[in-house]
């Protein structure tokens, strides 16, 4: 019986073999690395990491119908170790050795939380690189950075602990089945573990400030502090004047230089530690 893809969790599988020697190249592995794979589907990308050489390649699958696909190749090459689970809740300490490299075709509708999930646990270590297919326009919001119209706290936080770029768009065509939306590859790369800010993805007061500040798109910091904070507003607009911000101030607006002095401000992260 053919193979019948759940789009609704995003089983779009890469196909186009052009593409995944591409990401398997830019990644520039080493017999040293140690990759992590998301979604490894049918297996296109992952004989294309397996084939750079790379020391091993742990792959992390939620839907256990790909084994007819994947404990084959496994079963030919040992340095792929497969784990059946969702990517999201995958306790990741659980893995033998920390990876150095994730490479993955994302599920779109998990791309942010996973992020997120990636960037808490592996932050500060040895994994400092990742190469994520990923939505086009969910790629120029993970790349947006801060102070543009599509600032986001994961944008912020990834332009602090690190930087990211969109070096290729991929045609929809690359996929069966193909989505509905053109995709584009993410390259995700993070300060040493010694760095100021390498550890921000991990502080949950910094979470918490970022997300009460963009509660509210397009809502001045002033309103969105207030709803999420519970500070009076005369009181915020107090606090961005010590920062030479305006009490018209908004979210998208602010420089990753504005953040990183608004994390400083202790009653402001005091009262974004005291909410939920």
């Amino acid at each position: 019986m053919a193979f019948r893809h759940n789009t609704k969790i995003g089983q779009n599988f890469l196909t186009d073999r052009s593409v995944s020697a591409w990401m398997t190249e830019r990644a520039r592995l080493t017999p040293a690395d140690r990759v992590l794979e998301i979604g490894p589907g049918t297996g296109t990308l992952t004989k294309s990491i397996l084939a750079s050489g790379c020391a091993r390649v742990d792959a992390v699958e939620t839907d256990v119908r790909l084994k007819e696909y994947l404990e084959p190749i496994a079963a030919s090459d040992n340095r792929l170790r497969l784990h059946w689970a969702d990517a999201v809740k995958f306790d990741y300490s659980v893995l033998d050795e920390t990876p150095t490299r994730v490479i993955a075709n994302l599920p779109y509708h998990i791309t942010t939380p996973l992020l997120w999930k990636l960037l808490e646990s592996f932050a500060g270590s040895d994994m400092r690189y990742m190469l994520l297919m990923i939505q086009d326009e969910a790629a120029s919001r993970v790349a947006a950075g801060a102070g543009n119209r599509e600032s986001n706290p994961l944008s912020v936080t990834i332009a602090a602990a690190g930087q990211a770029t969109v070096p290729r768009k991929v045609s929809r065509t690359a996929f069966y089945p193909s989505p509905r939306v053109d995709s584009a590859i993410a390259e995700i790369t993070l300060h040493a573990g010694n760095s100021p800010h390498a550890l921000l993805p991990r502080d949950a007061a910094w979470r918490k400030l970022l997300s009460g500040s963009f509660a509210m798109r397009r809502k001045t910091l002033v309103n969105n502090w207030a709803g999420a904070f519970g500070i009076k507003k005369d009181d915020c607009a107090g606090i961005l004047a010590a920062h030479s911000l305006g009490a018209r101030s908004r979210p998208e607006e602010l420089t990753l230089r504005d953040w990183l002095s608004l994390r400083e401000d202790s009653k402001l992260t005091s009262c974004a530690k005291r909410r939920n």
